[in-house]
């Protein structure tokens, strides 16, 4: 079993004075800390127009400074969400970003986490899989071909010849991962030699599907890059200290708060589909729009025991990634800065974490 430590940086309402240069020093500060705790990789999410949700709009930046702070950790994009951004772009800088980190990254990618993401950069929700299915195919031949021979097709017309410079240092390119919460894309993923980062939010038990969908459509492999990554990521919210109430208590509080328990502006977009649903006007439902009531109508023991929240003392947080484990997890991504999390907390939790967890596993 793998850990990696994932973050969207968030940052809740009321700000502090200061708050963006203070969210990512703090940041960048756990990140290192993961590192020297033993986390094996660090995620960090492209998302766009979301204040308070998701400050990180460029994590490539982010990862690049944290190239030159730390020397083992794995730096993943969680995720590229292709369909806005050039292909031709992507694979500049993310062999960049390779160059730079001695061959650490790890390339994500995806369609958007909502429609409120991509529509700003002219493209339907509608057109987002069609469009993340043809960039991946172009940036896979600009990475696999020197030079890249150009392509025709429906979302990129012409491209034209060209040397794409750097090369990264992994060969002929990073570990390929898709984002999915379906059976479906877990299936797809297999089927196209990708690693899944399963962002499902929900316990293990129903997650168990997805997973068989993947091992079972493994045979059926050909993959879209060079090589094959076969690996399950899920990722989870978490917290731990000495005392279980208290670790309960912070991690269930923060995945309440992510889960849609907020009054952030644009939670009510937050978890829309890709096909626009979240427009509708849902106040005469009685149903809050954006939100994961997986976790909400569940009480903090039942949150913990459910497994859709890695929290409580050492004992209860162990119990819980065995259960991943045991349903043929490979990488556990555990989002501590979450919701009202501060920085001390998350700090003491990475302590905990890499003292009494993770050697457990590893």
């Amino acid at each position: 079993m793998k850990f990696g430590y994932f973050s969207q940086l968030q940052m809740p309402k009321p700000w502090r004075e200061n708050g963006e240069i203070l969210l990512y020093k703090e940041a960048m500060e756990q990140a290192i800390h993961a590192e020297s705790v033993g986390f094996n990789h660090y995620w960090q999410t492209e998302h766009h127009f979301y204040p308070e949700i998701g400050h990180s709009s460029s994590p490539e930046l982010f990862l690049a400074a944290l190239a030159q702070r730390t020397t083992t950790i794995r730096l993943g994009l969680a995720v590229v969400v292709l369909p806005c951004n050039h292909p031709y772009r992507v694979v500049e800088y993310v062999s960049t970003l390779d160059q730079l980190s001695d061959g650490r990254v790890e390339f994500g990618t995806g369609r958007g986490a909502s429609p409120y993401h991509v529509e700003a950069f002219g493209v339907t929700s509608e057109q987002s899989k069609e469009l993340w299915e043809e960039s991946l195919e172009v940036i896979c031949s600009m990475f696999l071909n020197n030079p890249f021979p150009g392509w025709r097709g429906k979302w990129y017309p012409e491209l034209l010849e060209r040397h794409l410079v750097p090369k990264p240092i992994q060969t002929p390119h990073p570990p390929l991962w898709v984002a999915g919460s379906q059976p479906a894309t877990y299936a797809e993923a297999a089927r196209k030699g990708m690693g899944i980062l399963g962002f499902n939010g929900m316990e293990p038990d129903e997650i168990e599907p997805s997973i068989k969908a993947y091992r079972d459509s493994e045979a059926e492999c050909t993959p879209v890059g060079g090589y094959v990554n076969h690996q399950i990521a899920t990722f989870t919210i978490g917290s731990i200290d000495k005392d279980f109430t208290v670790g309960r208590d912070k991690a269930c509080a923060a995945a309440r708060w992510y889960a849609g328990d907020n009054d952030s502006e644009l939670q009510k977009v937050r978890f829309g589909t890709h096909t626009g649903e979240y427009y509708e006007n849902q106040q005469t439902t009685g149903v809050r729009p954006g939100v994961r009531q997986a976790v909400l109508k569940r009480s903090n023991d039942e949150l913990i025991q459910d497994g859709l929240v890695l929290g409580g003392d050492v004992d209860s947080v162990c119990r819980n990634v065995e259960r991943w484990a045991d349903l043929g997890v490979d990488q556990l991504l555990i989002m501590m800065q979450a919701g009202n999390t501060t920085h001390d907390e998350v700090m003491r939790s990475l302590d905990l974490f890499g003292t009494e967890v993770l050697p457990k596993f590893q």
